[in-house]
Formats: C-alpha cells, structure tokens, sequence
C-alpha cells in the first residue's frame, strides 16, 4: 500500500469508486517494552473520491486487516481516536482552519464471521423519518460525519469461480495459490487486471532483507498465537467454571425456596423456618 497507484487501485475496487487523489497516514504506535520494541500500525488515508454523478468528496478511509476475531475491541479503538482527529486545511482567505472528514472502514479479515456468510458486505445506513419511516434522501454534513460507511472482506469465503471484479482482486490473498515458498503467489492465475499488483509483491519478496523481515515477524505472530490460544483457554475454562458456579447456586436458591414454601405449607412458623433453613426473617417473608 506504500505504492500510491496500485493503493488507489486496491481501494477502489473495494469502494466501487473513483480514487482521484490518495494520501498515506500511517499510524504507529510502539509498545513500552523495553526487550522487543514491537511496532503495531493501521492504514489511515484521506483520499478524493468521485461518486456516480461525478461529485468529488474527501473522506478519511481506515483500512485494517485482521486474522482473530477478538481484534473487535482494538478496530473500535482506533476508529474512535479517528473521529477525534481534526484536520488542518487553507480557507479561501488562505487561514488555517480545522475540519473533519467523513470516515470509511474497511476490514480484511482472516476468518469467518459465522453471523454474516457472505464475502464482501457494504454497510451503509439509510436514512429514515422516524415519525412514518419513510426513507429520506438528503445530504447532510451532520449525518456523514457522525455515521460511517463500512467494507467487512472475509477472505475465508472466497468462491471457486469468481465473477465480479471484487472477486478477482481478493485472489491475491488467498493462501491456496502460494507457491513453494508461501509468501511468493502464483502469478499464473492472478487474473490480468491485478497482474500488477501481484508482480510488485513479488518483487519485494524477492528482496532478501525484507524476506528476512517478514520471516521474523511471522516467528513473533506465531509466539502470540500460541499465547492468545492459552488466554482464550484460560477465559474459556474461566467462563465454563462460573456458569457452572451460577447454575449450581441457582439449584441452590430453588432447592431453599421450595423448602420454605412446602414448610409453610406444613404450617411451620416463621422461626422454626427460620432455624431449619438459616435465613433471616426478611428473606423468609420475602419467598
């Protein structure tokens, strides 16, 4: 994505518009340990796109890639700390003044929503009259800057025959078409239009540093693979053990309250039930 055309390119397949102008932004952040130095980055871009009629906007597009399904939490985050970026930009009288742009997301994700079976999906809210629900077609900054567009890829769901543009470009990142050596993809069967893409990738792969690279942040991604397995274990066993405690105290409760109830039934008083069963009065009079 750090070459400008074929990033143009890439989101506007994914958009299904026009990129007229595309700037990078991208977003660092390194993590406080002293031993790794490890750097965690998202794609920002603010870009000029061209709608259907041939209206240009400026839009902040936040694209991130993602291969487990707890990242939820951090796609939240950084979406969040966009909404409160400003941005900087020449009135007519050339002052500085601050403004907000749209915000567009896209998600490359690595596995399977179960919830939505389908490979691409466009969210894009409508906009209703609450009072007849009838749909309204207006334009209005307050509602674009306060909603957001989403583009969710599952690459999981990639068909056998691909048809649609969108299709064909996600041939890239099936893992299926890697040669021998699994980060190089097969360009024989990368459809024509994205040769290109395809032929840069392999370029940089051809790159031995950059291999190298790539080899050690696969060894480091696979440490946390294993160490995320352990805590989602360890949350499961966690979780099954206090369902189990909550079931068991609520077997519990039930046993104590038809106890109390067949005592009553029997015409035993309040403080011989009281003596049985340890419960103040209160909770006696309350059953």
């Amino acid at each position: 994505m750090e070459n400008n055309r074929l990033a143009k390119k890439v989101i506007s397949v994914i958009l299904n518009q026009e990129i007229e102008e595309l700037t990078l932004s991208q977003q660092e952040t390194i993590v406080p340990d002293q031993k790794r130095q490890f750097t965690l980055f998202r794609l920002d871009f603010k870009a000029i796109i061209v709608n259907s009629k041939g209206e240009k906007q400026t839009v902040l597009i936040e694209l991130q890639k993602s291969k487990y399904i707890t990242d939820i939490i951090r796609f939240k985050s950084y979406l969040g700390a966009n909404y409160l970026k400003s941005n900087t930009e020449k009135d007519k009288q050339g002052n500085d003044k601050k403004v907000s742009y749209p915000i567009i997301t896209i998600y490359i994700l690595g596995y399977k929503l179960d919830d939505i079976p389908y490979l691409a999906v466009k969210v894009n809210h409508e906009i209703l009259n609450s009072i007849n629900n009838e749909h309204l077609y207006i334009d209005s900054d307050f509602i674009k800057h306060l909603n957001h567009r989403s583009h969710i890829l599952q690459v999981r769901r990639l068909p056998h025959e691909r048809r649609t543009r969108l299709e064909k470009f996600l041939v890239l990142f099936n893992q299926a078409w890697c040669t021998e050596y699994k980060y190089i993809i097969d360009l024989e069967s990368i459809p024509e239009e994205f040769k290109d893409i395809a032929e840069y990738l392999q370029s940089k792969i051809m790159d031995e540093e950059f291999r190298r690279q790539l080899e050690a942040e696969e060894e480091i991604d696979t440490i946390f693979d294993r160490q995320e397995n352990k805590y989602i274990h360890k949350i499961a066993q966690a979780e099954a053990k206090a369902k189990q405690k909550e079931k068991e105290l609520e077997q519990k409760n039930m046993a104590l309250i038809n106890s109390v109830k067949f005592m009553k039934k029997l015409g035993d008083s309040i403080d011989e039930i009281q003596k049985e069963t340890g419960l103040t009065k209160e909770e006696i009079e309350k059953l």
